[in-house]
């Protein structure tokens, strides 16, 4: 046989043949290998702003290193990637999928879901505290002292110069993406200006990571929503899944201002966007 890549006519070398082309794709066929470099990729920003850092590999999933004290730092704005745009190089991730907001921005609840779960498995028994099952039901049914909780608005206000109060992420038997303040979901908080605000999170899902942040941006969400909180001391840090000792919580202080209307969220990508957030008010 002759060897196309070799054979000569008046001098000039015929070109190799080009290599066959690829088979087609069935419609609606996603390619696992692109969800995969975009959930490593995701996970590598979240990480290096979280504070635990990726070693990574082809051939086996990523392994983290975690550090709870730089975890307890609010990723930075530059860690959060712009979202891939509509019709681009993402097969099988669709706008607007499992959440309300699809005009935001890049949303597939199935990768914010892969990402809470990597991360949750990473970070979890690194929280700096925890709490019992019970206890975790217990306060997130819990009225705070010196609130006024109306139920027909879904609103919580705080009267006084110290405010505390517990939130629930997931709470156990719950809604899936939501937060719990004395019993009720996501409820619009409204806290004096220049109040002490002491806030205990704990994180009531099973198998994802959460944290709460209050931002000034309001919604519909993007998928890369949070930056770094609005109000200083405001973000709880992220909490991994529970262990035998029990939930992971953490407790931080802040003080309310200036006055105006902030949300609260969980900043991990793609959970506000699926509903995860709630109205901050500081008057």
């Amino acid at each position: 046989m002759t060897d196309l890549s070799s054979f000569s006519t008046g001098g000039r070398s015929l070109p190799s043949p080009p290599p066959p082309p690829p088979p087609p794709r069935r419609g609606g066929t996603p390619r696992p290998r692109t969800r995969v470099a975009l959930t490593t990729a995701v996970i590598a920003v979240i990480a290096a702003g979280g504070g635990y850092a990726i070693a990574r590999g082809t051939a086996s999933p990523p392994t983290l290193a975690v550090s709870p004290a730089a975890a307890a730092s609010p990723p930075p704005a530059a860690a959060f990637p712009t979202a891939p745009a509509p019709g681009g190089g993402n097969p099988g991730m669709s706008m607007g999928e499992g959440g309300g907001n699809a005009g935001a921005g890049f949303s597939s609840s199935s990768l914010a879901q892969s990402i809470g779960k990597q991360v949750g498995t990473a970070m979890a028994g690194t929280a700096p505290q925890t709490v019992s099952l019970a206890q975790t039901r217990m306060l997130g049914d819990q009225v705070p002292a010196g609130a006024s909780v109306d139920k027909a608005s879904n609103t919580i206000t705080f009267a006084g110069s110290s405010v505390s109060l517990t939130v629930v992420a997931v709470p156990p038997g719950g809604p899936d993406m939501s937060f719990r303040v004395a019993g009720l979901t996501d409820p619009t908080l409204v806290v004096p200006r220049s109040a002490q605000v002491t806030v205990q999170f704990i994180n009531g899902d099973t198998d994802e990571a959460h944290a709460w942040m209050v931002v000034s941006e309001q919604p519909p969400f993007s998928f890369y929503q949070p930056k770094t909180p609005a109000i200083s001391g405001a973000y709880s840090g992220l909490i991994g899944d529970p262990t035998a000792s029990g939930q992971g919580a953490s407790t931080i202080t802040f003080q309310a201002g200036p006055a105006g209307t902030y949300q609260y969220i969980c900043p991990m990508p793609g959970h506000a966007q699926m509903g995860m957030h709630g109205a901050f008010i500081i008057r």
